[in-house]
């Protein structure tokens, strides 16, 4: 006599297929939330970098400071380049996470702005970064600006021509 149904090895076969198929499951939905979470924070880290950026480009020329614009531009302007609250938003929104405000001079006339935002995924990966920069024309300083001594309007070194 014949009887139906699946022997004891099919039943065991099927289910470790099944635990298989689950457990790759599982694998695929946590990579795909780690990935999301850390795509969060990147495009979190870009947005700070690239706010940061737009109010520079919009500093008015004259809010300057003449200097040698090398190393960390907060304090290139007059009115103070508040960079504390983007700190403290960068702290409190990335694992460990730091900004760093950059300045380059560059020929003929330009400054290169640099700003960069790194943190943290954890213990194990290595620290993400993100780096964006923004290039502007120099402003143009007086010579009483930038530190040179005047005269009666003509600086110390240079002649007037005279006219003959």
């Amino acid at each position: 006599m014949r009887r139906h149904g699946f022997t004891f090895i099919e039943v065991s076969a099927a289910i470790v297929l099944l635990a298989a198929c689950a457990v790759a499951f599982m694998y695929l939905v946590t990579l795909t939330a780690s990935e999301r979470a850390t795509e969060r924070t990147r495009q979190l880290a870009m947005d700070q970098v690239q706010n940061v950026l737009e109010r520079l480009a919009v500093v008015p020329p004259e809010q300057f400071v003449a200097g040698d614009f090398e190393g960390d531009f907060s304090g290139y302007f007059k009115e103070g380049f508040d960079k504390r609250g983007t700190e403290s938003l960068i702290a409190r929104s990335l694992p460990d996470g730091k900004i760093v405000f950059d300045a380059k001079r560059v020929e003929p006339d330009g400054i290169v702005f640099t700003v960069t935002v790194s943190w943290s995924d954890g213990e194990t990966r290595p620290r993400r970064e993100v780096a964006m920069f923004r290039l502007l024309p120099l402003p143009t300083f007086s010579p009483a600006e930038e530190g040179v001594p005047v005269e009666e309007g003509v600086p110390v070194g240079e002649e007037e021509e005279e006219g003959g």
